[in-house]
């Protein structure tokens, strides 16, 4: 397992637990800021109705009454979310206003008997949802249908914005946990890399342990590699290697002709050491080439892949 498959599966493990804790919360907070604005709109509604009472005992005059009814529900209509008000006075419909907004169009609101208090849900052919709540004037009438009463319109827009910014907070708030996961994962790499590699790759390892057996000694024309010994012999001389290039070496002659990456190369040359920059690899690429090549200015054995790594190529025999 390379360390990038071990950074991603422990970042997706941390999404799998995170993202339904943090959506259960974004549900609760959705129903809690469902819940205060049905009490909001309700509020409107009710202080609608009593500004409408208000108006009744201060003017007797039916035509200032109407006047001042008019305008009350024109400031109401300007407050958002509010799409329509409507007042009816004992089955007759004294003033109205609305403003429909983003919806556009005219909405019918008929004068008819209500219950004394009504809240239903409903939705325009545009699709828009909103709430028509309708208030009694009389607190104590109960007859039924009603027919003094204040209607008002109030688009869920607002509502529907809220909880969809909610679900996206949730779902940052998920996926940065599982990125800030991963990322501890990626620096701690180096400590569980050798039980990883121990318990997952257990039966790769006995693999390639049977066939550095059975091939304790490979040969590449001149280039003779002792898997035993840990010596490096070119036309019959031992070259000086230090463990580094010999294990640099070893990985890329494990496969003749593949291209290992700079990070590959660090993950299984370089063992469990941390931070180990790239320019490493150039560095020891390089000393290498100055032991192996004939000309280590344009090698042969140890070829570079440009935008890819480093490849083995066995000399022609």
């Amino acid at each position: 397992m390379t360390r990038r498959t071990f950074t991603a599966l422990i970042a997706l493990a941390a999404l799998a637990v995170s993202l339904p804790t943090t959506l259960w919360v974004g549900a609760r907070s959705s129903q809690e800021r469902e819940r205060e604005f049905m009490r909001s709109s309700e509020w409107m509604a009710k202080n609608l109705a009593d500004q409408v009472g208000l108006q009744r005992r201060l003017l007797s005059d039916p035509a200032k009454l109407r006047a001042a009814l008019t305008t009350m529900v024109k400031e109401f209509v300007v407050m958002d979310p509010v799409i329509y008000a409507q007042i009816v006075i004992n089955g007759e419909l004294v003033a109205q206003h609305q403003h429909m907004g983003d919806a556009g169009g005219v909405l019918t609101l008929p004068a008819e008997g209500a219950p004394a208090r009504k809240l239903e849900r409903k939705r325009l052919e545009n699709g828009l949802e909103y709430l028509d709540i309708w208030r009694a004037l009389n607190v104590g009438q109960t007859s039924e249908p009603v027919t003094s009463y204040v209607r008002l319109g109030v688009s869920l827009t607002l509502l529907k914005e809220a909880t969809r910014r909610i679900y996206q907070g949730a779902l940052l708030w998920a996926v940065g946990v599982a990125l800030m996961v991963g990322f501890l994962a990626y620096l701690t790499w180096p400590r569980w890399a050798p039980r990883v590699r121990g318990s997952g790759v257990q039966h790769a390892d006995t693999n390639s342990q049977t066939r550095e057996s059975a091939n304790s000694t490979l040969s590449f024309g001149q280039l003779v590699i002792d898997n035993r010994a840990k010596e490096v012999r070119l036309n019959g001389v031992a070259l000086p290697l230090t463990p580094r290039e010999y294990a640099l070496l070893t990985l890329l002659v494990s496969e003749p002709g593949r291209v290992f990456s700079a990070q590959e190369i660090i993950e299984r040359a370089w063992g469990t050491e941390r931070f180990v920059p790239s320019e490493d690899v150039k560095k020891y690429v390089y000393l290498l080439r100055q032991k192996l090549e004939r000309d280590p200015r344009n090698p042969t054995l140890i070829v570079t892949v440009r935008g890819f790594g480093y490849k083995f190529v066995p000399p022609e025999r």
